[in-house]
């Protein structure tokens, strides 16, 4: 007779999930600390703080919603918060078109590959300040290279960041010239793991390069575009302060200000500490509710 030990395997699977969860939160613990640090908790305290009228000087004086109902009237708010929807528009999608056209590009194998990426990637070690002074001399109507490389086909460039209608897709090539070397290394990354096989079979099969980039390439780096995507997204709310700081200071007229900037000018130009916290608080709406539409549905299966 055999004499049953049916509890031991559960208690042992038992203390080994005990172990992997420990070993799990040991190596996830700093991450967690670091975001809760800062990241939520900047969250929690600037939405606590729009609920404030506050200037720094006199007491934090509770005025509920108020921050919140005074953007719509608001017309500056409501200018900044359309440039920066138009700013997404024109940046984010081209940023993502040209990243994985370059990525497809210089994913070749030919004499001088090293330095051709190595210039393509020369975005990523300048600083933004530096970047939007040499663009600033580039979109100089008089003198930039961009006027007169257009006069030579007889075309009289605009004036550009002097422009309430070129202003701002000025900016836009320059915030596009500045995020596409991340997204082309990640795009790189995932043509790097497509099996070579299947591309030589289809060009064996009479596929030219467009098909071969329709039907093989781009479905197997279409995941990787909603990475892409959030990454840029991020930089052109965020990292396009500098550049329009430097470029055109939110000028002319209001065209490039954008809501980041200002919320620089309403905290620390107005020191209205409760209405900035509330205007970055849309901007965090903002942002989770482009990061929702951008994310990708995932795929339902079911048994026939």
């Amino acid at each position: 007779m055999k004499r049953s030990n049916g509890a031991r395997p559960l208690k042992r699977s038992s203390a080994l999930t005990r172990v992997h969860w420990g070993w799990l939160t040991l190596f996830i613990a700093p991450n967690l600390i670091l975001f809760s640090i800062f990241i939520l908790a900047p969250i929690v305290i600037a939405f606590g703080l729009s609920l404030y009228s506050w200037d720094l000087i006199s007491p934090p004086r509770f005025v509920g919603f108020a921050n919140f109902l005074a953007i719509p009237r608001d017309p500056r708010a409501v200018n900044s918060i359309v440039k920066t929807i138009y700013l997404i528009a024109i940046g984010v999608v081209p940023t993502v078109v040209v990243s994985f056209l370059l990525a497809v590009l210089i994913n070749t194998r030919f004499p001088g590959i090293r330095i051709v990426r190595t210039i393509y990637l020369l975005p990523l070690v300048i600083s933004f300040v530096a970047s939007a002074v040499l663009w600033r001399y580039i979109f100089d109507p008089r003198f930039g290279p961009v006027n007169m490389v257009l006069s030579w086909f007889g075309i009289d460039g605009p004036t550009w960041l002097q422009s309430t209608a070129w202003s701002m897709p000025a900016v836009a090539i320059v915030i596009v010239w500045l995020r596409f070397p991340l997204g082309m290394l990640l795009y790189l990354a995932a043509l790097q793991s497509i099996n070579p096989s299947l591309l030589e079979a289809a060009q064996l099969d009479g596929a030219n390069a467009w098909q071969r980039v329709r039907h093989i390439i781009w479905p197997n780096v279409r995941s990787v575009t909603f990475l892409v995507a959030i990454v840029t997204l991020r930089g052109v709310l965020f990292d396009s302060f500098d550049v329009i700081q430097v470029m055109t200071g939110g000028g002319p007229i209001g065209s490039t200000d954008i809501l980041i900037k200002y919320i620089y000018d309403v905290a620390f130009a107005q020191l209205k500490l409760g209405y900035a916290s509330a205007l970055a608080t849309t901007l965090l709406l903002i942002v989770a509710a482009l990061a929702l539409l951008l994310t990708p549905p995932r795929a339902t299966g079911g048994r026939a």
